[in-house]
């Protein structure tokens, strides 16, 4: 029930928010083209959830042995070895 619900609300947020974009009550679609706004905000929620797992990344593979991963996942290792 819990991922339903998570998707459902998921999916009611983009709505509005991109509803919000297309009718002008942003600061963004009010000072450029709205797809504008929608790319610079998808970019954003992009770049951020990359970031977001490069944090998860480094706090949570300290513990476990490098050699594991240091074949299969490279970068991940050079990352983690700083």
């Amino acid at each position: 029930f819990k991922y339903v619900a998570s998707i459902v609300l998921l999916c009611f947020s983009i709505v509005i928010v991109v509803a919000l974009i297309f009718t002008g009550n942003t600061r963004v679609s009010k000072a450029t083209n709205p797809w504008v706004a929608l790319i610079v905000m998808t970019l954003a929620v992009v770049w951020l959830s990359m970031i977001e797992g490069q944090q998860a990344s480094l706090v949570g593979l300290p513990p476990v042995d490098p050699d594991l991963y240091k074949d299969t996942h490279p970068i991940t290792y050079k990352n983690a070895a700083l």
